[in-house]
C-alpha cells in the first residue's frame, strides 16, 4: 500500500503546483494540512465487504485474485483505510490484500475513480486517469521497502530512501508485475542472503509492515516539510516563480528570507 500513500497525497499537490485554478480555502497551510492528515497519523485499516463499495470495478479485483491464486498466492483481506475515507470521502475504495505462498511478499490490488474538483482539474490536463486500476507488491526487508507497481507516470510524489520502488507502465499485465517483483526480490536475496525477508502469514502481519512503511514515508515528508521544491520543480517543468516560492515556504511553514 506504500504506492497508495504515494498517490493519495499526490493529488492536491499537481493540481496546485501546475498553477490550475485552485479551489478556495486551498492555500499553502490548507495544503499542507491535508498532507499531514495523510502521512502524519496512523491509518485506521477495517475489513470491508466490495458490496459496500458499488462503483468499484468488481471485476477487476476478482480478475485480480483470480491471477494471484493461480500463482499460489493467498488472499488475505478486503480492507478499507477510514483515514484515507475521511480525507477523501467522495474517493473511497478497498484494497485487496494477498501473501505469496513464501511470506516474503505481500500485495496488494485496488481501484482508484477519481471525483472531486481538484481531481477533475488533474484530469482535465490529463494528469491522472479516470479510473486507475493498481497492483502493488511489496517486500520488507530490515527496515527496506522493495515496491513493485503498475503505477508509471502518476505517483509523482518521491518515495522515501528506504522505499525502493520500481513503476512500470500502467497497462503491464498483472503477471508481468508479479513476475517483475519476484525477479526483484530474488535478486536482492541472492546478493545479500544475511538479509531475511519480514515474514507474512496473517492479516496483522501485512497491516503491521503497512504501518512501519507508512511510519517512513510520514518522516520523509516531514523532512522534506511536506513538498519539496525538487518535486515542485520538476511539476511545473521549470525553477519556481516568486508566487511559488512564497506558496512553498507556506507549506514548509517557513518563514520568508530576509531581504
Amino acid at each position: 500500500m506504500e504506492v497508495f500513500f504515494l498517490m493519495m497525497g499526490l493529488w492536491l499537490v499537481v493540481a496546485v503546483a501546475l498553477g490550475l485554478r485552485r479551489p478556495q480555502g486551498l492555500g499553502g497551510s490548507a495544503l499542507r494540512a491535508r498532507l499531514d492528515a495523510v502521512y502524519g497519523e496512523p491509518h485506521e485499516l477495517v475489513r470491508v465487504s466490495p458490496a459496500a463499495f458499488p462503483e468499484a470495478d468488481l471485476d477487476f479485483y476478482d480478475r485480480a485474485r483470480k491471477e494471484f491464486e493461480g500463482r499460489k498466492y493467498r488472499w488475505i483481506a478486503d480492507v478499507e483505510d477510514l483515514t484515507m475515507s475521511r480525507i477523501y470521502p467522495q474517493n473511497r475504495t478497498f484494497v485487496r490484500l494477498f501473501v505469496d505462498a513464501g511470506g516474503m511478499i505481500r500485495a496488494s490490488a485496488y481501484h482508484l475513480h477519481p471525483r472531486g474538483v481538484v481531481v477533475s482539474l488533474l484530469q482535465l490536463v490529463q494528469l491522472f486517469p479516470r479510473h486507475l486500476r493498481v497492483v502493488e507488491l511489496i517486500s520488507e526487508i530490515q527496515g527496506t521497502f522493495l515496491v513493485t507497481s503498475n503505477t508509471h507516470g502518476v505517483d509523482r510524489l518521491e518515495p522515501p530512501p528506504e522505499a525502493k520502488v520500481e513503476r512500470l507502465p500502467l497497462a503491464t499485465p498483472i503477471a508481468d508485475v508479479v513476475t517483475r517483483h519476484e525477479a526483484r526480490i530474488t535478486e536482492l536475496v541472492r546478493a545479500h542472503p544475511e538479509r531475511a525477508p519480514v515474514s507474512f502469514e496473517t492479516l496483522e502481519d501485512v497491516l503491521a509492515s503497512a504501518a512501519r512503511a507508512h511510519v517512513v514515508m510520514a518522516r520523509h515528508r516531514q523532512k522534506v516539510g511536506g513538498i519539496s521544491r525538487d518535486e515542485l520543480e520538476r511539476l511545473k517543468g521549470r525553477p519556481l516563480s516568486a508566487t511559488e516560492e512564497a506558496f512553498l515556504r507556506e507549506v514548509q511553514r517557513k518563514e520568508p528570507a530576509p531581504e
